[in-house]
C-alpha cells in the first residue's frame, strides 16, 4: 500500500520494496522515520499519564517525550495478529480478554441528504470515502496495540461526518510470536506480523455511533504463513476460514476486511481466494469486503491504477457479488486522470461507481500535498465519477508524535488544528474550503495545510441525527483529566475512542465573529470543551427530527453574556429561526435552558448564537420535559489483574457488570477518603483499569449513563 503514484511494475525510489515498506510501517515505524519526520521542540515537562505509560518515556534527540510503537505488550486485553490457525481454533472462550476486545454499539442509520443544510449545498452526496488509518497512531504499543489506555497522545478521529468505510491496514504481530519478541524492536529476527489485523473494538464503536462502517485489514504475504491454508473448501463447497471470520466478525461487531494482496500468488490459488470472498458474501452478506488493486484475478501482482477490464472481475455481479469495492492505486492520474475509464467499466458490469470504485490517494507520503489531486474532478458543482479512499490520514499525528508534539497540551492542540485543516479545508470552516495557494508538484511543502482542499471539499456531511435526545460534551476519546458536572475526578491522562461523543457534524461552521477551538484544559463532561472568542453563529448538528410537543434544550457554558438557539425548519430552511436561551444558574459552569414548540414539524439543522468570550461544556437537546434517568445496573464484580512493577499499593483491576435497557455508556468510579476518581467509560460490560492506586480508595462504582445523558443508580462493589 505505502508507494508513491506510479505505473504498474515501476521500481519504488526509497530502494524499499512495497511489503517491506508495509512491514516496517505497521510495526515501528520510528526508526524508519528518523530523518524524515520534520524537527520540533518537546517540552521535557510532558503530561506524561499512568504508571506504564510514562514508563515508556525515553530521551530522544535531548528531549524526553513517550516514543511511539516504545513499550512493547500492555497490561490487559491487547490484540494480535490472525492466521489460518487461530481462525480456525476460535471460540469465545478461547479468546483472551473476549469480552474485551468486542463491540456491542449498532452501525446508526444515517439521515438522508438535504441540500439547503450542506456546507456545500451543491456538493454532490453520492461520493463516499474510505479511509484507511493507523488509529493507534502516537501510542507507545504498536506491536499490540492497547484497546483503552492512559496516553492523551494518542490519536482519536472527530471528523466521522465524513467517513463511511474506516479500516486499518498497518497489521499487528501475530499470536504465536513469543512474549519476548513482541516487546522487541520492530525488525528483530522472528517478529512477524499476521495476515489479518482485526479493528480496535474502540474504533468500531466510535465508527458505529457516528453510522460508518469499521473494518480489519488483511495483508499477504507475511513470511512463515502458509496461503494455502486460507483456501481450504470442504466438499459441499464452503471454506472453513469463511466461517470462522463470518462467525468472528459477528461476535466482535465489526463490518468487515480490506483484502491486501501484494505478492503473486498461482491461477488456481486466485481461484479459490475469489471464491472464498464470494463464499464470505453469499453466506454473510453484511460482512463488507474492499479489495485494493493490486493482484489480478490470474494471481499475478499487477497494479492497475484504474478498474478496468483486468480487475473487474473482483466485484463479481451485482447478483453474485465477490467483493463491495475497489480501492484503486494511487497511479491513477496518470492512468485514469479523469477516473472516467473506472467509471464507465463499473457502469457497464451494472454497478454503481461511487460504491464500487474508489480512487486512493496516498497521504503517508504525501500529508498535506498528495501527489493524488481528487479536487480536480470533485467538489462544489464538480460531480465526481468515483469515490475516493485515504490511506494513512493520520500522517500528520503519526510524524508530529515521532517528534514529541503530541505529548504535551499545546502540542496536541496544534495537531488538533492541523487535524481541522486536513477535514474542513485551510480556513478550518467547511464552508470555504478549497486550496488556497496553488498545488505544488510531487511530494514537497507537504505540511503546508493551503495546498489541500479539505475533505469537505469533495465529501458532504453525513448525520446520524435522526432523532432525540442529542447530547454532546464534546467528547474526542482522548484527555489530560476527565470532569463530570463540571467537576474534575481525574487528574491523569486516558485515551478510549469508543467513549467519544458522537461527532458534530461541522467543525466548525461558524458565522460572525466567533472563534472556536478544542480545549482539553477544563470541561464540563469528559476531556474537553470549545474555547469561544467573540460573537457569532455556531452550527452544531445536520438533523432530520421532530418532538410531539417542546424540545426542551440545556446548555453549559462559562464567561457566555448570551447563548441563543438557532432552529432551521426543512420547510424553511433559508431562514434560521432564533430563541433566547435563559441563564437559570450561575458559577464556575452556567445553564441556559429554553424550549421550543415543535408540534410534529422536521428540524434540519440545530445552531447556537453566543456572544462573550468563554466556553461551551455541553448541549442537551431532548424530545421532552422530565422524564425517567436509564435504570440502575447490577452484579458489579471487582477483580484483581495484576501488579503494577515499580509501583506499590497500585494494580491492574477487572471489572463486569450486567447490561441496562437504554443505557449510552457506563462510568467506573473509585471511591475514597479524598473523593472520587474517574476510571473510565466503556460501551460495553466489562472494563479493564490500568495502574489503579488503592491508596485512593478500595470501593467502586459503576453507572449508567442514559442517551439523555443522565446517570442510572450506581452499583458498588469492593476489593477484598
Amino acid at each position: 500500500m505505502h508507494v508513491p503514484a506510479r505505473s504498474s511494475g515501476a521500481e519504488e525510489p526509497s530502494g524499499l520494496s512495497r511489503r517491506t515498506v508495509l512491514t516496517v510501517g505497521g510495526l515501528g515505524i520510528g526508526a524508519f522515520l528518523a530523518g524524515l519526520a520534520p524537527t520540533a521542540a518537546a517540552a521535557a515537562d510532558a503530561d506524561t499519564a499512568g504508571t506504564a505509560a510514562a514508563g515508556a518515556a525515553q530521551a530522544v534527540a535531548g528531549a524526553e517525550f513517550p516514543v511511539p510503537n516504545s513499550a512493547g505488550i500492555p497490561p490487559g486485553p491487547a490484540p494480535f495478529g490472525w492466521n489460518p490457525v487461530d481462525l480456525l481454533d476460535f471460540t469465545p472462550e478461547s479468546l483472551p480478554w473476549a469480552k474485551h476486545l468486542r463491540c456491542l454499539v449498532p452501525r446508526a442509520p444515517r439521515i438522508a441528504p438535504f441540500a439547503p443544510t450542506q456546507a456545500h449545498p451543491d456538493l454532490d452526496p453520492e461520493v463516499q470515502l474510505s479511509t484507511l488509518t493507523r488509529y493507534n497512531a502516537g501510542s507507545v504499543y504498536g506491536a499490540r496495540p492497547q484497546p483503552i489506555g492512559l496516553e492523551p497522545w494518542s490519536y482519536t478521529q472527530r471528523f466521522w461526518q465524513y467517513i463511511d468505510v474506516w479500516g486499518t491496514w498497518h497489521g499487528i504481530v501475530s499470536r504465536e510470536c513469543p512474549d519476548e519478541l513482541v516487546a522487541r524492536p520492530s525488525g528483530t529476527p522472528g517478529r512477524q506480523g499476521a495476515v489479518i489485523d482485526l479493528p480496535d473494538p474502540q474504533w468500531v464503536e466510535a465508527a458505529h455511533l457516528n453510522g460508518a462502517r469499521a473494518i480489519g485489514g488483511w495483508f499477504w504475504p507475511r513470511g512463515g504463513v502458509d496461503f494455502n491454508g486460507f483456501l481450504v473448501q470442504r466438499e459441499d463447497g464452503s471454506f472453513p476460514v469463511g466461517d470462522k471470520l463470518i462467525e468472528i466478525r459477528r461476535y466482535l461487531g465489526f463490518d468487515g476486511l480490506f483484502i491486501n494482496q501484494e505478492a503473486t500468488i498461482t491461477s488456481a490459488q486466485a481461484t479459490k481466494l475469489m471464491g472464498l470472498l464470494a463464499y464470505i458474501k453469499k453466506t454473510d452478506p453484511d460482512f463488507y469486503l474492499q479489495y485494493y488493486d493490486a493482484v489480478l484475478p490470474s494471481g499475478s501482482l499487477s497494479y492497475q491504477n484504474t478498474l478496468n477490464e483486468r480487475n473487474v472481475p473482483w466485484l463479481g455481479t451485482p447478483d453474485a457479488p465477490i467483493i463491495d469495492s475497489m480501492f484503486i492505486n494511487y497511479a491513477w492520474p496518470s492512468a485514469d486522470p479523469r477516473l472516467t475509464k473506472s467509471a464507465t467499466t463499473a457502469r457497464n458490469h451494472g454497478f454503481d461507481p461511487r460504491k464500487v470504485a474508489f480512487a486512493g490517494i496516498e497521504h503517508e507520503k504525501g500529508v498535506f500535498n498528495p501527489t493524488e489531486r481528487f479536487g480536480t474532478v470533485a467538489g462544489p458543482g464538480v460531480h465526481a465519477p468515483t469515490s475516493v479512499a485515504l490511506f494513512v490520514d493520520s500522517r500528520f499525528w503519526v510524524l508530529k508524535s515521532e517528534t514529541g508534539e503530541a505529548a504535551t497540551a499545546a502540542g496536541r492542540d496544534g495537531l488538533r488544528d492541523l487535524e481541522q485543516r486536513f477535514w474542513s479545508g485551510p480556513t478550518g470552516n467547511p464552508t470555504t474550503s478549497g486550496h488556497t495557494v496553488p498545488y505544488a508538484s510531487g511530494r514537497q511543502d507537504i505540511w503546508n495545510y493551503q495546498r489541500f482542499d479539505g475533505i469537505a471539499h469533495w465529501i458532504t456531511e453525513r448525520s446520524p441525527y435522526a432523532s432525540l435526545p442529542i447530547v454532546s460534551s464534546f467528547n474526542v476519546g482522548a484527555g489530560a483529566g476527565f470532569w463530570l458536572d463540571g467537576e474534575r475526578v481525574r487528574d491523569t491522562g486516558w485515551n478510549n475512542q469508543g467513549a467519544a461523543d458522537r461527532a458534530l457534524t461541522w467543525q466548525y461552521w461558524t458565522e460572525g465573529g466567533l472563534g472556536v477551538r478544542l480545549d482539553e484544559s477544563v470541561a464540563y463532561e469528559g476531556g474537553h470543551s470549545l474555547a469561544l472568542t467573540g460573537s457569532g453563529v455556531l452550527h452544531l448538528f445536520k438533523t432530520d427530527l421532530t418532538a410531539s410537543g417542546r424540545m426542551p434544550v440545556r446548555v453549559r457554558a462559562q464567561g457566555l453574556t448570551s447563548v441563543e438557539l438557532g432552529i432551521t425548519w426543512r420547510d424553511t430552511p433559508e431562514t434560521v429561526d432564533w430563541h433566547p436561551l435563559t441563564r437559570e444558574e450561575s458559577g464556575g459552569w452556567d445553564q441556559w435552558a429554553g424550549s421550543v414548540r415543535v408540534d410534529g414539524n422536521r428540524i434540519a439543522r440545530l445552531s447556537l448564537r453566543t456572544a462573550g468570550d468563554g466556553r461551551l461544556g455541553k448541549v442537551v437537546f431532548l424530545p421532552r420535559a422530565g422524564g425517567k434517568p436509564v435504570g440502575g445496573t447490577s452484579g458489579l464484580k471487582v477483580t484483581d489483574a495484576g501488579d503494577v512493577k515499580a509501583a506499590e499499593g497500585t494494580r491492574h483491576l477487572a471489572f463486569e457488570w450486567e447490561l441496562v435497557e437504554g443505557a449510552d455508556a457506563y462510568d467506573v468510579l473509585q471511591h475514597g477518603d479524598d473523593g472520587v476518581t474517574w476510571l473510565g467509560r466503556v460501551r460495553r460490560d466489562v472494563f479493564f483499569a490500568e495502574s489503579v492506586d488503592l491508596g485512593r480508595g478500595r470501593h467502586f462504582s459503576v453507572r449508567a449513563v442514559g442517551a439523555d445523558g443522565r446517570h442510572g443508580r450506581p452499583v458498588n462493589a469492593g476489593l477484598a
